[in-house]
């Protein structure tokens, strides 16, 4: 049997997967030099070449091919082992790497993470807020909580609920521009666009028209500014209820083209495809699913 080490193999699959030596350094948290090294000490262990690099990119040869896909069942089948350990200690220790958008994690998932660490103690949540498409292999995230169609099919997702979106205005707003009856109406309003979404044109299509031909104050890719930019009567925003839930309760804003109002974006975990994951990833995704399983039902009671 050939010499070499786990953290080489360990290299190897990390460049595979980033697409570099400096992405895989990054995840590892060393330099791209001792990726190269490792890699190089594999190949010659090996008597195979493994990696084609050239100056814009690597590719694998078909031996690297062939050994990447045994090294992942070889990699899996340890963390298992280590794993199975760990549930024979009835121990769950470890980071785990979160990710979810700005708005949703300040206002949904951060009140329930800290009941979920005094019950696993030994577990650290290392949670990233975003309001983008994170790459979860390539940012060594281990969950995401999005809302929103997934784009990636190469993820694992795991459907937790459904949330519900409306048109929402200041009474301020309404009073000085009027109320839509109807969304073919939109175009004589001000609206608030969500730019990380295409509520534009979602709004265009729900007013029958190619285009929306409206004045639009403001774009953000942030839910929590448009929402203070409704309050204070820029316009006409289309959010999730739970972004403007309070907002509501309090009359400073008002939902308005109820019986137009779009359709409610799904909320999902997803992870990165491999073929194990260990148990604390597994745990705080059914701690997760059963604590936000309703996170969109109060949607359906808004009143105006």
């Amino acid at each position: 049997m050939k010499e070499y080490d786990l953290i080489s193999l360990r290299s190897f699959v990390a460049v595979v997967e980033s697409g570099s030596f400096n992405n895989a350094a990054i995840q590892l948290d060393t330099s791209s030099a001792a990726i190269s090294r490792r890699v190089s000490a594999l190949e010659a262990a090996l008597s195979v070449k493994l990696i084609n690099r050239t100056t814009r990119q690597l590719d694998l040869t078909p031996s690297g091919q062939q050994f990447y896909q045994d090294v992942l069942g070889i990699l899996g089948a340890l963390e298992q082992a280590e794993e199975r350990l760990n549930c024979a200690q009835e121990t769950y220790s470890g980071i785990i790497r979160l990710g979810a958008p700005v708005s949703f994690g300040t206002q949904k998932l951060a009140p329930l993470l800290p009941a979920f660490l005094k019950t696993y103690p030994q577990i650290t949540v290392t949670l990233q807020l975003e309001d983008r498409v994170s790459d979860l292999l390539n940012e060594g995230i281990d969950l995401s909580l999005r809302i929103g169609e997934l784009q990636d099919s190469s993820l694992v997702s795991l459907p937790i609920a459904m949330m519900p979106r409306l048109y929402c205005a200041s009474p301020e707003y309404l009073k000085t521009h009027g109320r839509p009856a109807s969304p073919a109406e939109l175009k004589h309003h001000q609206c608030l666009h969500y730019s990380f979404l295409s509520t534009r044109n979602e709004w265009a299509l729900a007013s029958g028209e190619q285009e929306l031909d409206a004045r639009v104050p403001l774009a953000a890719n942030n839910g929590d500014v448009l929402r203070e930019a409704a309050i204070q009567g820029m316009g006409i925003a289309m959010l999730p209820w739970y972004i403007v839930e309070d907002a509501l309760r309090g009359g400073a804003l008002v939902p308005v083209l109820e019986r137009y109002a779009p359709p409610p974006l799904p909320l999902s975990i997803v992870r990165p495809s491999r073929q194990f994951t260990p148990v604390r990833v597994t745990v705080l995704m059914q701690y997760l699913r059963d604590a936000l399983a309703g996170a969109g039902e109060s949607g359906g009671r808004a009143e105006g």
